[in-house]
């Protein structure tokens, strides 16, 4: 915002910068400072969820305790039952118990984060249209890259958690954006110029402010940002950043014309060179083709549970 610019609104008795008219630069300067207030609050997540979250961490945790944990909301089980019985997942399942003892207590917390993200991150009214995309693109990511940590000989207990909140730096911010009052936002290709820059360390302050795992929080903050000789960045990152060509190959990708509304907008893109390390690093170069017909399999069965 010029000095001009900002005298005026000064003189009108507008002291805060306008989201409005600021350039992409300066939405980014914003932005950051929003994440860094002490004032900050994150999306408000289920308690079923969180308390989930930590019972996977313990070693022995028990089917039971889970299924104790599961039954304080009954309308999120309803909804995690529905994906847990798609055809992705075997099918017909008689009980919550029945489906801790098919799928695992992993795999269910999975299911039950897919089902709040879906409820409280990526709803919000000013922002439908490109919420939607994201929702889409983060489950198909989530999937993706635990079908890709498992392919690459990882341990995958982190993976679907990393795909499915990688973006969630962007979400956060819509949703900040999209409740905090009658402000003007900026036209959306600015602001998405502008949270595209920010995203990666926005994720990471959400994740910090909700207790996950070290490993998940730092996937999120690197993930588009992974190559083999910087120091301390998770191989998760690499993960998540073949989930996300996967994604964009299938037609999950965030750059699509229902982002602006009017034209396509590259937005939220891995580059060739962070591909090409993270293949390498998964042992998984020359192993393209086997990803994109697996990416595609996987592309025909969520459409059944997106739509």
């Amino acid at each position: 915002m010029s000095a001009d610019s900002q005298n005026d609104r000064k003189a009108s008795g507008h002291a805060t910068p306008s989201y409005e008219f600021a350039t992409s630069d300066e939405l980014q300067q914003l932005l950051s400072g929003m994440f860094e207030s002490p004032d900050y609050k994150p999306p408000v997540l289920p308690s079923v969820a969180l308390e989930l979250a930590e019972l996977t961490k313990k070693p022995n945790a028990s089917y039971d305790e889970v299924v104790s944990v599961l039954q304080n909301d009954p309308l999120l089980v309803a909804s995690v039952m529905k994906i847990a019985q798609s055809s992705l997942f075997g099918g017909r399942l008689q009980s919550l118990q029945n489906a801790v003892q098919r799928l695992g207590i992993n795999t269910l917390r999975d299911i039950v984060w897919q089902v709040a993200a879906g409820v409280r991150l990526f709803s919000v009214q000013s922002y439908a249209p490109i919420m939607q995309r994201l929702r889409m693109h983060s489950i198909f990511t989530a999937y993706a890259a635990r079908m890709i940590a498992t392919r690459a000989g990882l341990a995958a207990e982190h993976s679907f958690l990393c795909g499915l909140l990688h973006d969630m730096g962007i979400t956060g911010t819509l949703l900040a954006l999209g409740n905090s009052g009658p402000h003007s936002a900026p036209p959306l290709t600015t602001l998405l110029a502008a949270i595209d820059g920010v995203h990666e360390q926005a994720g990471a302050s959400i994740g910090r402010l909700w207790q996950l795992a070290p490993e998940i929080v730092a996937a999120i903050e690197y993930h588009h940002r992974y190559h083999p000789d910087v120091p301390d960045v998770p191989v998760l990152s690499a993960v998540i950043c073949v989930a996300e060509n996967l994604a964009e190959a299938q037609g999950f990708g965030v750059s699509a014309p229902s982002v602006s509304g009017s034209r396509s907008v590259r937005f939220d893109t891995q580059g060739s060179t962070q591909l090409e390390h993270s293949l390498k690093r998964l042992r998984l170069h020359g192993k393209q083709d086997d990803l994109a017909k697996r990416g595609e399999e996987l592309a025909a069965q969520l459409r059944g549970i997106l739509q």
